[in-house]
């Protein structure tokens, strides 16, 4: 997850810093029969009872059309949901309430800083005509890039959780104006320990013995979701990938990635399996952030692409004002709840960030494929990161966060894996001059930072999916899961990040599947003979 302080405002940040007039929904519907949908439903959604939540086809093209009618916009529509764009004004009318601007913690790197949203206590009320057609309509908030830890003991996020052409031309395409030079091919020297791509990141998670033998993930349809993918970047265009862009709803410009996460990270998926099809979805907005595709859009623009696995390195973090974790998930999570669990219930592998010191949903669903951190060190020592979340949620009983573990750094910054980014992007520039310790080691605007935290993990770990899946395409969420979970190396030492507990004090790791690092490091070779 990439959940990161900002190191200064921008210009940009300063711009858009309040609401925009926009809202983004989710709207979920009955069930078959007029009963009542996903909102209404107090236990979390399973993979058995999600299927009598698929609503009438035809009731929804009734609902959609009365939305459209009164003014809302669709957007997307899932198998289960949909989203729509509406006014503040016409959100107001049309419910009877009153919306009032939230801001956000600035220093966590949420989508955008603010938004409209229904004050406590604010009178609501759904139109009859309209009650009979949905469930719900709720205002979708700002999700995290998950790569950077959660603020310490941080009360603020708690609230979302309630409620090829010329040289020059190539490097203005990867980051926007931002660019002030093009990247180069190789990485700069650094003079402290830390892991390369594709080697040191293939070779750690034992990927590399793998790709010897001739599996290297061909033809397995992998989307991720996340800020943009400027595969222009010489290291990508030079090692004959084969990837793809497309468009969130209201997301712009498939070459750029002016946030740099997306564009970083990826290059972890592809270290790991450099043969699959690569779909990435922009969901960020380059014109005005507050504008880009909410997660739901988000994933409901993967479902499109007929995927194997979906890949997402961004959440929220449920957390109550106390900063101690929810027992219950809020309303307007129910609508992603539902695309996802009906997504694994097809057979699609899911894999999300555990979160760095957050709770994480939807990191946290028991059949996502959860992904923690270990940090492995020159000598081969493993050790928990204490940058990755580790829990046992409140909301889904029974269920230990992560389920296994990728490649994380450790504390404060998790500088670890040098990877390919925009020149000037926001990833390169905050890298190399954070707000909370010393820069990595790069420039700002040479194409290459150092991070990971669990959003490096996530596309690690569906990486290593994709290479079970190549040999074996029959293979189910449950049993790549259950491959990885028998196949993974133990980690005893170290302990997980403290703001990821009620009492500040991080899950230490353990020889059970239930600590810091879940079953531990995963191991791509061991996995691929399982099968």
């Amino acid at each position: 997850m990439y959940a990161y302080k900002h190191a200064t405002a921008s210009p940009r940040d300063e711009k858009f810093a309040s609401p925009s007039e926009e809202l983004r929904l989710a709207v979920t519907f009955r069930r078959p029969g007029g009963h009542d949908g996903p909102t209404k439903f107090m236990p979390p959604l399973s993979l058995s009872t999600v299927g009598e939540f698929k609503p009438d086809p035809m009731a929804v093209d009734e609902a959609l059309y009365h939305l459209s009618r009164l003014g809302f916009r669709p957007t997307r529509r899932g198998n289960f949901t949909a989203s729509v764009r509406c006014s503040r004004a016409l959100f107001e009318q049309t419910f009877s309430t009153q919306l009032s601007a939230v801001q956000l913690d600035r220093k966590v790197d949420y989508a955008f800083p603010s938004l409209y949203y229904p004050a406590a206590g604010a009178p609501w009320s759904m139109p009859p005509d309209l009650g009979r057609l949905i469930d719900d309509a709720y205002i979708q908030w700002p999700h995290i890039y998950m790569g950077r830890k959660t603020k310490v003991r941080s009360t603020g996020s708690a609230k979302v959780a309630a409620k090829a052409r010329g040289s020059a031309r190539r490097a203005d395409t990867m980051a926007g104006a931002a660019a002030a030079r093009l990247p180069s091919l190789k990485p700069p020297t650094l003079n402290y320990f830390h892991l390369s791509v594709p080697d040191g990141v293939a070779g750690q998670l034992n990927a590399d013995k793998v790709h010897k033998a001739g599996i290297t993930g061909k033809g397995v349809r992998v989307v991720m979701v996340d800020t943009g993918f400027a595969h222009s970047h010489p290291y990508f265009a030079g090692k004959g990938y084969t990837t793809s862009v497309d468009l969130a709803p209201h997301a712009s410009n498939d070459a750029t990635d002016l946030n740099g996460h997306g564009t970083g990270e990826s290059a972890n998926m592809l270290a790991v399996a450099p043969g699959i099809i690569f779909i990435g979805i922009k969901v960020d907005n380059d014109g005005d952030p507050r504008g880009g595709a909410s997660m739901l859009e988000g994933f409901q623009q993967a479902l499109l692409h007929d995927p194997q696995i979906i890949s997402l390195s961004m959440g929220f973090d449920l957390r109550n004002t106390d900063g101690t974790q929810m027992s219950e998930l809020p309303n307007n999570m129910a609508a992603l709840e539902a695309e996802i669990q009906a997504a694994i219930a097809r057979g699609i592998i899911v894999v999300f960030s555990a979160g760095n010191g957050h709770f994480s949903f939807p990191g946290m669903m028991p059949n996502v494929i959860s992904a923690g951190g270990v940090f492995v060190d020159q000598t081969g020592g493993m050790q928990a990161s204490d940058y990755a979340s580790a829990f046992q949620s409140k909301i889904y009983p029974g269920r230990a966060v992560p389920d296994f573990s990728g490649l994380v750094g450790m504390l404060p910054n998790a500088s670890y894996i040098e990877l390919p980014v925009p020149p000037g992007s926001e990833t390169d520039r905050e890298q190399a001059a954070p707000d909370d310790g010393p820069g990595d080691g790069t420039a700002p605007d040479d194409g290459w930072g150092v991070f990971s935290g669990t959003s490096a993990a996530a596309p690690q770990l569906a990486g290593v999916c994709a290479l079970l899946l190549e040999k074996n395409p029959k293979l189910s969420p449950a049993d790549a899961k259950a491959i990885l979970r028998r196949t993974a190396r133990s980690v005893t030492k170290g302990a997980a990040n403290p703001t990821s507990s009620d009492d500040n004090v991080g899950e230490p790791a353990s020889t059970s599947d239930t600590g810091a690092t879940g079953a531990g490091l995963i191991d791509a070779f061991a996995a691929f003979r399982q099968l």
